[in-house]
């Protein structure tokens, strides 16, 4: 989609958002159905193996999210010397993480106890030299705002790995399936990189100091990320070993990915389009507020729901030996939904050219966690502890960092209030009532998880609208939600015309 004065950015960002969120959740679609065939061919243990093994590649993998695409993105003209030292730089870095990956193998045993590991990980180290051969060319796709382009991009390369690794796990039975399908699924990615764009990348390092500059802070924040998602799982792991880790990364993964998969494209497309008003601070701060307001009706909407029928879920979708996972949802579910506030703040102090702040208030939050969840994980040995805590720390963390972005966009508290309490205050009235009623349903599982989903939608939908038209119906998600709605009504009333003319 090209970029023109027909389009705001309002309309920018939903477009993109929905091609975003349309690949998120064929991805997670293609997922869950993995996850399922999955979780019933193999062991809990299988899967910590693996969880195990991208503990450790996953933190070396950390060094390659230094922000040198988010450079050529936020340049207003970028050369191809840019493209080819962006491609050189992660080029050199999937090589280095791969040594690093093999050379650290054998020692992993000493904290995690199973050598098993130990040969997945030499596998696993391929995937990063794959990622940095990708093609930088594809970047454009953010830069032209064409997601239509980088849904198909990822999207093939997930159904490909998708039939590889149930294939592989009918087959072999055991943890090898996933480490198949996570190399093939890269190696998808690499090839689709060169198939679906022109642009050829030559080695250069001539605009190193210049994308070094700005990326250097997007990675530190990254590796604090990276930290603040997985300082949980290395704590379980180190303390309970492969079979608990396992558990505890599934219902992790079950329980946070409702809230991601509608979430994290919003943000992807938020940094494009904010890039272009970053010399407007009155745009810049309405497009903050807007997104965070979708954030509060995703997270209070999608959190608190999984928690709600996480009981069910677990019974009708994974089986018995997962039931021990059920409590651990609830909790990790919770935290998604507050975490979800947090992505735009990032993105609008990169934007405005100060990514050392958010690097600053990611490693924050990073001591908290460590503070809290490695003793808990020690002396207790209590996934639910840990889960618990998690959630603790992000109640505590999540208004300092709104807080400190607002003073770079000149939002206040009663800003941030009145974009939030709708949201929060829906999500308590949804749960209240499938409280109520799940007290009084039979254990059916398909039945009553049916319902409390329809329902739970319907209730949260019906409340928050309910509480926008009771507040003066202020330009907020919520109109937005009905403009969707009218525009949707319009488009069948029209094709029932068109259909009625065409049967006479």
């Amino acid at each position: 989609m090209a970029f023109t004065k027909g389009h705001g950015p309002g309309r920018q960002m939903f477009t993109g958002s929905v091609w975003l969120i349309g690949l998120r959740w064929a991805v997670r679609l293609t997922g869950v159905i993995s996850t399922l065939v999955l979780a019933r061919l193999l062991s809990p243990s299988d899967f910590g193996v693996v969880a195990i093994a991208m503990v450790i590649v996953g933190m070396f993998e950390v060094l390659s999210w230094n922000g040198q695409e988010l450079a050529i993105i936020r340049h207003d003209t970028p050369t191809p010397d840019h493209y080819n030292t962006a491609w050189t730089i992660s080029a050199l870095i999937g090589v280095v993480i791969a040594v690093g990956i093999v050379l650290v193998a054998p020692l992993t045993k000493n904290y995690f106890h199973d050598d098993r590991s130990i040969a997945v990980m030499r596998w696993l180290a391929i995937r990063p030299l794959l990622s940095g051969l990708e093609n930088v060319g594809t970047v454009d796709f953010q830069r032209d705002l064409r997601f239509d382009r980088v849904f198909g991009y990822n999207f093939y390369a997930k159904v490909i790995s998708f039939f590889v690794t149930i294939a592989a796990a009918a087959l072999l039975r055991n943890y090898w399936a996933l480490v198949i399908g996570t190399l093939t699924g890269q190696s998808a990615r690499t090839i689709l990189s060169y198939t679906l764009h022109p642009y050829r990348p030559a080695f250069s390092l001539s605009k190193r100091v210049e994308i070094w500059s700005f990326s250097i802070w997007s990675f530190t924040r990254a590796v604090g990320s990276y930290f603040i998602t997985q300082i949980d799982v290395i704590a379980v792991g180190g303390t309970n070993g492969s079979a608990a880790m396992g558990r505890y990364t599934v219902a992790k993964d079950v329980a946070s990915s409702p809230v991601d998969e509608l979430n994290e494209p919003v943000s992807t497309v938020l940094f494009p389009v904010m890039a272009r008003y970053q010399s407007d601070p009155v745009q810049l701060r309405d497009l903050y507020l807007r997104t965070l307001g979708w954030a509060a009706i995703i997270g209070a909407s999608a959190g608190p729901g999984v928690m709600m029928v996480a009981q069910d879920m677990v019974k009708l979708v994974l089986g018995a030996k997962w039931y021990d996972t059920i409590p651990l949802i609830g909790w990790l579910a919770l935290t998604a939904g507050a975490s979800a506030l947090t992505n735009s703040s990032y993105t609008v102090l990169d934007i405005l050219g100060i990514p050392h702040v958010g690097a600053r208030m990611q490693w924050i939050r990073v001591l908290l966690l460590a503070a809290l969840l490695l003793p808990i994980a020690w002396f207790s040995h209590s996934l639910l502890a840990v889960a618990q805590a998690r959630l603790a720390v992000s109640l505590i963390f999540i208004p300092t960092l709104l807080l400190s972005v607002g003073a770079y966009v000149s939002v206040s508290w009663k800003q941030y209030l009145a974009v939030l309490w709708r949201p929060a205050l829906a999500g308590f009235v949804m749960c209240g009532v499938l409280y109520g009623i799940n007290a009084t349903l039979p254990h059916i599982a398909p039945m009553r998880l049916a319902i409390d989903v329809i329902l739970g939608a319907v209730i949260f939908g019906l409340t928050l609208l309910a509480l926008w038209s009771w507040s003066g119906r202020p330009a907020s998600p919520e109109r937005d939600i009905l403009m969707l709605y009218e525009g949707l009504r319009v488009r069948l009333a029209l094709s029932r015309d068109r259909g009625s003319k065409r049967a006479q």
